[in-house]
């Protein structure tokens, strides 16, 4: 009977779980719409998922809502920063593209894509780093790049993965389409968030839940 009850429970938290996300990804696309709010909303989702790792679900839809409206400006300013830089490096490279294949063009090249991965570590810490960690948008960039480039293995890999698999579910398998469809961001992002968790528990002293809080229980934060 008792092990009926768990399985139960189980299974309860798990749809619970994916309704959760069915709903943040329509938050996500509603409110993505101006396409300059981007940023903003995916600093929500990660307030919503990195919450929902730390404490459990709750009211995942004024959760959201919250974090969108705290972070609107500092989000919104860094996402059209993000967007102001990788369009530039993308009139860069169709610059030196169009000069052939010549020594100095090809060197240009290389040193835009270094650049644009350079943006691209920054841009996958940026928004959970804006969801958790207070300051000014200067320091929460340099937070960025250092936790990017000081915890990329294995924690910015696995998050850089997480979204290579998602796009290339979404782009050579149908059934990857319609979940991504469905589930899309909030997915990613809710699986990214206890990568991102593991290294705020680091930096960011909260109380323990517990002995074996798997975030900052034991001797490793005292």
């Amino acid at each position: 009977m008792n092990s009926n009850l768990a399985y139960d429970n189980v299974v309860l938290r798990f749809f619970n779980k994916v309704t959760d996300l069915v709903v943040l990804n329509l938050l996500f696309l509603l409110t993505s719409l101006p396409v300059f709010t981007m940023g903003t909303s995916l600093t929500a989702l990660y307030a919503v998922n990195l919450r929902s790792i730390r404490y459990g679900d709750g009211y995942v839809v004024r959760t959201y809502w919250g974090a969108f409206k705290k972070n609107f400006r500092q989000a919104t300013l860094a996402w059209l920063f993000l967007l102001a830089a990788g369009g530039i490096l993308f009139l860069d490279y169709r610059f030196w593209k169009s000069f052939g294949g010549g020594t100095f063009s090809r060197v240009q090249l290389v040193l835009i894509f270094v650049l644009a991965f350079c943006f691209i570590l920054v841009g996958t810490w940026l928004f959970p780093v804006i969801a958790k960690m207070e300051g000014s948008l200067k320091h929460q960039i340099g937070t960025a790049a250092k936790m990017a480039v000081g915890y990329f293995l294995p924690y910015t890999f696995f998050a850089l993965t997480l979204t290579g698999l998602a796009i290339v579910a979404a782009f050579f398998s149908m059934g990857g389409l319609v979940i991504m469809g469905v589930l899309g961001i909030a997915l990613v992002t809710y699986l990214q968030s206890f990568f991102f968790y593991k290294v705020f528990a680091r930096h960011i002293r909260e109380e323990a839940l517990g002995a074996d809080d798997p975030l900052y229980g034991g001797s490793d934060h005292e």
